[in-house]
């Protein structure tokens, strides 16, 4: 009983595609980063517009000279802190998420009197309703989120170590040759 075996070999295949990984990888995680500076802009912007501050917890109420204002004014009274709608709408992505360094993305206004506006309302104003930031949840969410943009991005490498079937095939190649002795 004789055995022939041909074992093809790939090893520089494999050493291209961890090359490509690694000068690739860089990349990868910076568009993630983008991603999760965007997807926070999304959170802060929903969570805002709900009258939720950036720990879960309503926003103080409006005073009463502002109610009456707005209410002169037909404005809704919920307090959502949306006024005009400049200052929200200066947390535009395209001009607020930026690439600070290395795997690093900023938020920020895009506009310096709604900077000075966002502010008052998050530190300077009392009572304080602080809108900007995120909390542990929030943080947990965007991390998620992050790790299934990467995995899904180096699923597309293709580097597959089939550790048990090569395991598989030396338990074999063992027991045939022990039989042939």
């Amino acid at each position: 009983m004789a055995i022939t075996l041909k074992i093809k070999e790939n090893s520089k295949q494999v050493g291209n595609k961890f090359k490509r990984l690694g000068s690739a990888l860089p990349r990868i995680i910076d568009k993630g980063v983008k991603q999760a500076g965007f997807q926070l802009l999304n959170i802060i912007r929903t969570k805002t517009q709900k009258g939720i501050d950036f720990r879960d917890r309503k926003f103080a109420p409006y005073s009463e000279g502002y109610l009456k204002k707005l209410n002169r004014e037909g404005k809704k009274t919920a307090v959502d802190l949306f006024y005009t709608g400049r200052m929200l709408g200066s947390l535009t992505p395209s001009s607020t998420v930026k690439k600070t360094g290395k795997h690093k993305v900023t938020l920020g206004f895009s506009n310096s009197e709604m900077r000075q506006r966002a502010l008052f309302n998050q530190v300077l104003n009392e009572p304080k309703r602080q809108f900007f930031g995120f909390n542990k949840r929030t943080e947990n969410i965007i991390k998620k989120q992050f790790n299934r943009f990467v995995q899904k991005e180096l699923r597309k490498f293709k580097i597959w170590v089939l550790e048990k079937t090569l395991q598989q095939i030396y338990w074999l190649l063992l027991a045939t040759y022990q039989a042939q002795q």
